[in-house]
């Protein structure tokens, strides 16, 4: 639970210290700043993608994974399913009321959209639910990036996003931990699921830095590429 407990204060103690900076971050700031951690996304998805994998089975699992698994989220249209919930969400928050009631819901909305849908924050989840918190560390840090920049324009509503994250991630670090004494006992498989978790934090990277827009929710069922290494 540690890396999902970080996760959440981070996300906390940035909102508050985004209240007490907001003459001080512009978009100048807030562009450099995500640039800067994209590149070392990017570097620790490279280490974590490479490092574990050894062999030709390893290597061809997870290409095949990502291929098969890409093909799959696609027509499952997963992205435009995340993306129906963003919206659903916002719409719920959305009522017309006050401009200052406006602006705490859609700062509420906005973080958790960012926060909650996408292959981090599943990964890193299952990931922390076997023992591992090195990518919820991580997206941590981004969030609390995020966040802080998020709070000096929208306010305290960004706060509250550290509700949803401690329930959604929650969930999955839960499931992962029940399984995970059989799960942690399966070297390959956690090789194998680290190697897949560290191409999508490069793709993660590679979305911050503003390089191309991937579209990595179509690609989560590659996690499951792991699982031949539960089977064979």
């Amino acid at each position: 639970m540690l890396g999902l407990a970080v996760n959440v204060l981070a996300v906390v103690g940035c909102s508050l210290l985004g209240l007490l900076c907001k003459k001080i971050i512009n978009d100048k700031i807030e562009t450099v700043v995500m640039q800067a951690l994209g590149v070392c996304v990017m570097v620790i998805g490279i280490t974590d993608a490479i490092n574990p994998v050894s062999g030709t089975a390893g290597i061809l699992v997870l290409l095949i994974s990502f291929a098969v698994g890409s093909i799959i989220g696609t027509l499952l249209n997963l992205e435009g399913l995340f993306d129906k919930a963003g919206n659903a969400l916002q719409k719920a928050f959305s009522k017309k009321t006050e401009e200052g009631d406006n602006k705490f819901s859609e700062g509420f909305v906005q973080a958790t959209m960012i926060f909650c849908i996408g292959a981090m924050g599943i990964y890193g989840s299952i990931e922390a639910g076997l023992g591992a918190h090195k990518t919820l560390l991580v997206k941590a840090v981004l969030d609390g990036t995020v966040a802080l920049i998020l709070t000096v324009k929208y306010g305290i509503g960004v706060l509250f996003s550290a509700i949803p994250v401690l329930l959604y991630q929650g969930v999955f670090v839960l499931l992962s931990g029940l399984i995970g004494p059989y799960l942690t006992s399966q070297l390959a498989f956690r090789q194998e699921l680290s190697a897949i978790g560290g191409v999508f934090v490069f793709m993660v990277g590679i979305n911050l830095v503003g390089i191309k827009k991937l579209h990595i929710a179509n690609m989560l069922p590659a996690i499951l590429g792991a699982c031949y290494f539960l089977i064979f």
